[in-house]
């Protein structure tokens, strides 16, 4: 079975929240169970390539993904978790990555691109997927950063033959969410002009998080996320899986979930 875990932050390489630790481990032990596994993470300033054994990868040069009208290009660069023999795939472009911050500058300000750093990271997860000739059973999207995977899957990538079948989770891991922007930002995306912005808007900004929801075929929550979210989830007519706990119990977890998810689509198709 083919997995695709769409992440903005994964220990050591890159941290926020929790999540980044988890999935330290969490895929690394799915692939050990026999899974396929490929993570897309992108190539923050931070991330030294040479203390983290980066290499490029030739045969996926040349990707470009469209933000705003304009077609910007990226490099594919890989390397292995310490400790694993999982590799990650880092989404490599000057234009929206090479700062240092993740979402914020040294003063913890966020950056007044990250509708369009966000647009570029969540297109560019399926562009490098459909360059790999990798067709994933499931996309597992972590959090706000990756809400608009989903959205593009079903919209942009609808008809794509790389794709089809391919089942969407969204999980969310906390109650923190910061992808809120003003609802201009939908002009950048490509999304078709009958496109319901609406429909993931929130207090008049256009929200990740809930797009998120919206547009994934399962929705799942983790450790450090209670009840802080219930009426959102009552208001989207939501009923999430909960999948908690340390990372070698819901390892087994997970490979449930996947197999009983695939199986459904099997049984479908």
């Amino acid at each position: 079975m083919k997995i695709l875990y769409a992440a903005a932050e994964i220990s050591p390489f890159a941290r926020m929240t929790n999540t980044a630790d988890l999935l330290r481990f969490l895929p690394a032990s799915l692939q050990d169970k026999g899974f396929e596994i490929r993570i897309l993470l992108p190539k923050y300033g931070s991330i030294n390539d040479r203390r983290n054994r980066l290499h490029e990868v030739i045969r996926l040069a040349g990707i470009e993904v469209e933000v705003a009208g304009n077609t910007e290009s990226m490099r594919i660069k890989v390397a292995s978790i310490p400790n694993a023999k999982l590799q990650v795939y880092f989404l490599d472009n000057e234009t929206y990555f090479k700062r240092k911050g993740m979402f914020t500058d040294s003063k913890g300000k966020f950056y007044e691109d990250n509708d369009e750093r966000l647009i570029f990271y969540n297109k560019g997860i399926l562009e490098t997927v459909k360059k790999l000739g990798w067709k994933p059973d499931l996309i597992h999207c972590h959090d706000w950063p990756a809400g608009f995977v989903p959205v593009f899957l079903k919209n942009l990538y609808k008809d794509d033959e790389n794709f089809k079948g391919t089942k969407v989770i969204y999980n969310l891991h906390s109650p923190l969410n910061e992808g809120l922007f003003d609802p201009s930002m939908i002009e950048k995306t490509g999304l078709p002009g009958d496109f319901d912005v609406n429909a993931i808007m929130t207090d008049g900004k256009v929200d990740f998080r809930k797009a998120g929801l919206k547009y994934a075929d399962h929705v799942v929550t983790g450790n450090d996320l209670g009840s802080e979210l219930d009426d959102l989830f009552s208001e989207m007519n939501i009923t999430p899986d909960k999948i908690q706990g340390a990372p070698q119990d819901i390892s087994s977890k997970f490979a449930d979930y996947y197999k009983s998810i695939v199986g459904e689509t099997e049984e479908q198709n």
